[in-house]
């Protein structure tokens, strides 16, 4: 071992206040509509104490299937316990003065937080907080770019000089190596755009916005009426649906789907649907 990698491996975090550490399981991956299920603090003081928490939460409204798949909790687990709000105030105060730290936490873990506690009028300032992303720190170490993909999933370096379509056959090139690098990565494009936005074969689109339940009933998967069935927003909310029908921020599939159900038509599940087609 040289004197370079020795130093290396007694390098360690240099904590002048209290760094938190959260891992955040939620129903979704649209923050400002998801909800907290579990919520696991690491509070680690400057003199290397350690302070571990994991609680369970209620998030009020049903955990969809795709969900439970990720992180394995299911309405069954979370039935009975507290909602957030039963937790809010303690967690505040825990964090206070307390340095931020996740993987993927400035995304996702942090604005979900966030909005927690603001529906639950409790106040939570970070801005005079670090936040630390361990994801965006393994992205810099680990280059994430056409590049580094190239090199890890092709060999050799990338070129754009044999002619003029050579980036996008390069592109290509990365994609078959990607799907040859594991039995895992599906080989359909459909299945594959899925599988890489963490979307399973419950999905009716391609964002996975309805979804089928394990009875077969198309369901809501996004916004205020996520987890209920699609028909029932039909008898209930019309004008939502209309609203999903004629608005560009949502996929073309998604907006057809809630024009056809407005106009009576819900999806049908049957053996061999193509659903996200």
């Amino acid at each position: 071992m040289t004197d370079s990698d020795a130093n290396n491996t007694e390098r360690s975090l240099e904590l002048s206040r209290p760094l938190a550490v959260l891992d955040v399981q939620s129903t979704g991956l649209d923050w400002s509509n998801a909800r907290i299920v579990k919520l696991s603090v690491l509070k680690v003081d400057p003199d290397g104490s350690e302070y571990a928490k994991s609680v369970l939460v209620n998030p009020e409204i049903p955990i969809p299937p795709g969900a439970t798949q990720v992180h394995g909790i299911s309405d069954l687990d979370v039935m009975d316990m507290p909602v957030f709000r039963a937790y809010a105030r303690a967690l505040a105060d825990h964090l206070e003065d307390c340095d931020i730290a996740g993987f993927g936490i400035e995304r996702f873990g942090l604005p979900l937080l966030q909005a927690e506690f603001e529906r639950n009028d409790v106040e939570f300032d970070v801005s005079a907080r670090t936040i630390v992303d361990a994801m965006t720190i393994f992205h810099k170490l680990e280059p994430r770019n056409l590049v580094s993909a190239y090199s890890r999933f092709v060999g050799g370096s990338n070129s754009d000089t044999v002619d003029d379509v050579q980036g996008a056959r390069n592109v290509y090139s990365i994609l078959q190596g990607e799907v040859s690098s594991s039995r895992s990565v599906p080989v359909a494009p459909i299945a594959l755009a899925a599988w890489a936005k963490g979307i399973d074969d419950t999905a009716i689109d391609g964002e996975g916005k309805f979804v089928w339940s394990e009875e077969g009933d198309a369901l809501v998967n996004f916004g205020k009426h996520r987890g209920e069935r699609l028909i029932d927003v039909v008898g209930n909310d019309l004008p939502y649906l209309k609203w999903v029908a004629g608005s560009d921020d949502f996929d073309g599939r998604v907006r057809k789907i809630a024009a056809s159900a407005v106009d009576g038509e819900l999806p049908k599940l049957s053996s061999n649907d193509d659903s996200m087609a």
